[in-house]
């Protein structure tokens, strides 16, 4: 049965946890974060840190996701789990490690952003992120996020550098190097909202109420939900920025950043317009308006024409146009390269 509501718990140490499958040695396998204090720099307590992961048939990667939250040597962790009805391994794996959770269940939900939403609901922190089943937390990453947030108390989140890595774990892309632990203000709000980009949400954390007083996360969307969220908050308080690796973001067949479909096309088109149907924007976002617009009929466009359905790419490359006449051509000069570079074939969903 799943755990009842808990009380905050510090992170617990290698010898707490089940020892991990045989042959998987390294992070967080064999090897933990640091073990904090009980109190920050500042002499005060560490703020509650709210982890939801939601998952559904995971079972091949959410040990490794798991651990990655509990070794993070944090004081003040309620970590969640949402599970949607898993029948592969899922559910025994978290039943594992059902003593370090704060709550966890297993039913039938209606998608990854309900299930969010729904560990959003039960959690009491002040800060709040949901990591994803398939992505491993880089080793202290919360005590470096809520380090940077305690310094900087009037952002929104903070976000930081991603790793790509495989299916077994090892490194595709992304520089480990040269973290300096600088933090700036960034991304600049005017140049997030036009190009419809955030921080990695998988590399963040975000201040739980701002979340809660956005209205949490928008169950109609299904791939950038995330974007959505971020750039929400973001119009309220500022993001920082720290120079530091604070996620490995998994990259496999089933992995939703790779789907150029049309269902994630149309997403960006109405979270273009989701923005601008608010009616107390800044003068400098509400310019925005149509470059913004075009931002997303751009990547509709890019996504028909990968799939070959080039009406539909015509019809949203003309309206990208329209809305930004002479700003964009780089970007759209530069597509053909793209094509040339992408000879795998896109997997092109037509479901709503």
């Amino acid at each position: 049965m799943p755990n009842s509501q808990k009380m905050v718990l510090r992170c617990p140490t290698l010898k707490d946890l089940p020892p991990p499958p045989e042959g998987k040695t390294g992070w967080p396998w064999t090897e933990q974060g640091k073990t904090l204090p009980e109190t920050a720099s500042d002499g005060k307590q560490w703020p509650k840190v709210s982890i939801v992961t939601p998952c559904y048939n995971q079972g091949r990667f959410i040990e490794e996701a798991i651990r990655s939250v509990l070794l993070q040597g944090y004081p003040g962790l309620e970590y969640i789990i949402v599970d949607g009805g898993s029948t592969d391994e899922t559910v025994d794996i978290i039943k594992k490690y059902e003593p370090w959770l704060a709550y966890w269940e297993s039913k039938p939900d209606k998608g990854q952003s309900h299930a969010i939403n729904k560990g959003l609901e039960r959690s009491t922190g002040k800060f709040f992120n949901w990591h994803n089943s398939d992505d491993v937390l880089a080793p202290d990453s919360l005590a470096t996020m809520v380090s940077a947030m305690i310094k900087y108390p009037q952002a929104a989140y903070v976000h930081g550098r991603r790793i790509f890595i495989d299916d077994k774990g090892k490194v595709r892309s992304g520089n480990k190097h040269s973290c300096d632990n600088e933090i700036s203000f960034s991304p600049e709000l005017t140049a997030s909202v036009s190009a419809l980009k955030t921080g990695p949400q998988p590399a963040c954390l975000m201040d739980r109420e701002l979340v809660i007083q956005a209205g949490g996360v928008d169950e109609n969307l299904h791939y950038i939900m995330d974007i959505d969220v971020l750039l929400r908050i973001a119009l309220i308080k500022k993001p920082i920025y720290i120079n530091s690796v604070l996620s490995y973001v998994r990259i496999h067949p089933d992995t939703k950043s790779l789907q150029w479909n049309s269902r994630r096309a149309k997403e960006r088109i109405y979270v273009a317009n989701k923005i601008f149907s608010s009616n107390d924007l800044p003068c400098s976002i509400i310019k925005l308006k149509r470059q913004t617009l075009a931002t997303a009929h751009r990547f509709a466009w890019r996504s028909y024409a990968r799939a070959g359905m080039y009406g539909f790419a015509a019809w949203h490359l003309l309206l990208d146009i329209s809305f930004s006449p002479f700003y964009g051509w780089k970007q759209r000069l530069a597509t053909y390269k793209l094509f040339k570079l992408d000879k795998k074939v896109v997997k092109f969903d037509e479901e709503i």
